[in-house]
């Protein structure tokens, strides 16, 4: 698991590969390492069960896969900020390639249909508790939409430092959620 996470970061940051410089291979290696190896990495090895995919249970794939589509977003609303250097040193980002409102609006609605997803099959996963995993995944589909709100990308291009700060902040923000999921998760498997 450490060595395939550090094969892929070093792919991703280094040259001659730098894959960072293309956004569905830099998407790929995030999600891979944030989503797959992490997440089932971790399972397999603290459970002691090298026996395969077969020994993993349905609430280690959810949490997987909800990790799997965030990190994407996570992986395209990173390049938003950075417009004028990727079209500096000619990184063909979505961002780029889109515009930043729309990819910003992609980005929001891949983590509002991750959250959906797993507000949906939360009913159905046997080791935790529906109510808890249900309620707090539908508070935070709220806060990221009421947050959304604030920021403000036409100020982003370094013209009003406020517009660069909302999305900063944001950002950030997104982050928050994202570890704050390997918080809630543990605790709706503790509370069955």
């Amino acid at each position: 698991m450490v060595w395939s996470s550090l094969a892929i970061g070093t792919a991703y940051s280094l040259p001659p590969i730098r894959l960072k410089r293309f956004p569905f291979w830099a998407s790929l290696c995030i999600f891979t390492v944030r989503g797959a190896i992490v997440n089932l990495g971790l399972f397999l090895h603290f459970s002691q069960q090298f026996e395969g995919i077969d020994g993993i249970p349905a609430d280690v794939w959810a949490l997987t896969l909800f990790i799997l589509v965030f990190t994407f977003a996570i992986a395209i609303f990173k390049d938003i900020p950075d417009l004028e250097g990727d079209r500096l040193y000619n990184i063909s980002t979505f961002t780029l390639r889109l515009g930043q409102q729309i990819v910003f609006n992609l980005a929001r609605w891949v983590l509002t249909v991750a959250y959906l997803a797993i507000i949906l099959i939360g009913a159905f996963l046997p080791s935790t508790n529906a109510a808890f995993l249900i309620g707090t995944h539908t508070l935070a589909l709220v806060v990221l939409w009421r947050q959304s709100f604030k920021v403000d990308l036409d100020d982003k291009q370094g013209n009003n430092a406020a517009g660069k700060l909302s999305y900063t902040a944001f950002y950030q923000f997104i982050w928050k959620l994202f570890f704050l999921e390997y918080l809630i998760f543990p605790i709706a498997c503790l509370l069955v």
